[in-house]
């Protein structure tokens, strides 16, 4: 009988193998790390992301088997290379189509050569950001060059090592304020709304992530829930709605409904600003939803927005719709659940969990599983009825339904 590591193997290879094929079918191949390469593995059918996913998964697991359980538990990774190149913004200062040395990329980013030198080897080995072709002399990898070139993968990069600089203050935190109870004067997004320029990077980052995501793809919650179903003149309220993109893709789904996006005064003044034409029955309206919801409406949509709070502020959202609510009105939770150990692959379980760990260390928040969801909409009031939960094939976010059986 085969050892679990050559099973593994076998997996990976197999695997690796249906991939191939399939892009080999389709005309295409898997990306390298040349700086000429494009950075977005192609996914022509099912076939290549359910063969991507096993591989992947079977990757990890050989890896920790490889390692050992000391090895898993001192990892060598950190992204505190890519914080630095990010911090004094190292990629725009190396030439697109052309190597530069060390000395003079040290005069240009204000970085002394030594420093640099360990950052950015250390960030090829383990990001494969950067190349270094020559001894002494550094140039772009496809990462590196995507960075330069879109300004969205740039933002949505540079945040991402920015949030993480929260993990390092996490046990000093636990410490001070115990459980996800509301704690701060001043949440994280009154933080931005006062600083224009975090705010920017944090819109732009959002972007990025929603747009390059697949598997967070608006489409599988325009497309997987019964907008169709409502009848002439039913009100869809999109609260934290953004700029109105999911929105728009509601109002496509059903002309003959109304859907109303609700932010913040600052987002909905940039999203008027920059409105799309041909959404006539698409409207934007100022709301802080810690206040009470002014608008009567049929279905009121929270997509990837209470990830961002912790319980009890979770309740207070809810309780400020109730005043606006009629018998039979639903509420609509587009967002990520959180599985039970080892009930989902290894490679997605560890995607969840680092979001999972990431809304505790930078909002004291948490995701859910359906029973927590449960439990805070019965916090808020009993008259919510019952949490109903489906979750579209291959979207990493569920849809939960909620009615109101109030009158």
């Amino acid at each position: 009988m085969a050892s679990e590591i050559v099973e593994l193997a076998g997996i990976i290879s197999q695997s690796a193998g249906v991939l191939d094929q399939s892009l080999k079918k389709h005309g295409l191949c898997m990306p390298s790390f040349d700086v000429d390469s494009p950075v977005d593995i192609p996914h022509p059918s099912q076939a290549t992301i359910d063969a991507q996913d096993k591989a992947m998964t079977a990757c990890m697991e050989l890896l920790d088997r490889l390692n050992g359980p000391l090895g898993c538990l001192c990892s060598r990774h950190s992204n505190s290379s890519l914080q630095v190149i990010f911090h004094f913004d190292v990629a725009r200062h190396v030439p697109l189509d052309k190597e530069i040395s060390y000395i003079d990329l040290s005069r240009a980013c204000g970085v002394h050569h030594h420093d640099l030198k360990q950052v950015i080897r250390y960030a090829i080995a383990f990001h494969r950001f950067f190349a270094e072709k020559r001894k002494g002399y550094v140039s772009h990898s496809a990462s590196s060059r995507r960075i330069v070139e879109d300004s969205l993968a740039h933002a949505g990069v540079a945040q991402f090592y920015e949030f993480t600089t929260s993990f390092s203050s996490l046990p000093d935190a636990i410490s001070q304020f115990k459980g996800h109870e509301h704690h701060e004067t001043v949440s994280f997004f009154q933080y931005i709304s006062t600083r224009p320029d975090k705010a920017k990077l944090f819109s732009e980052a959002m972007k990025f992530f929603t747009g390059g995501n697949v598997d967070a793809s608006p489409e599988f919650l325009s497309k997987g829930y019964p907008w169709r179903s409502l009848p002439m003149g039913a009100v869809v309220v999109d609260v934290g709605g953004s700029e109105g993109n999911m929105g728009r893709l509601i109002s496509l789904e059903n002309p003959l409904i109304q859907v109303i996006v609700e932010d913040i005064p600052s987002v909905i003044a940039n999203a008027e600003a920059a409105a799309i034409t041909g959404y006539s029955n698409v409207q934007f309206k100022a709301h802080d939803f810690f206040s009470p919801q002014p608008v009567v409406a049929d279905v009121y949509l929270f997509r990837w927005v209470m990830h961002d709070w912790s319980d009890d502020n979770v309740v207070k959202i809810l309780r400020q719709l109730i005043p606006a609510l009629k018998n039979g009105a639903k509420v609509v939770v587009n967002e990520s659940l959180c599985p039970e150990n080892g009930s989902v692959p290894l490679a997605t379980e560890r995607y969840i969990r680092h979001i999972d760990m990431s809304m505790l260390a930078l909002n004291n928040s948490r995701l859910r599983d359906v029973e927590e969801w449960n439990d805070l909409f019965q916090q808020a009031d009993p008259r919510f009825g019952a949490v109903k939960c489906w979750n579209p094939p291959d979207a990493a976010l569920a849809i939960m339904e909620v009615v109101w059986e109030g009158h």
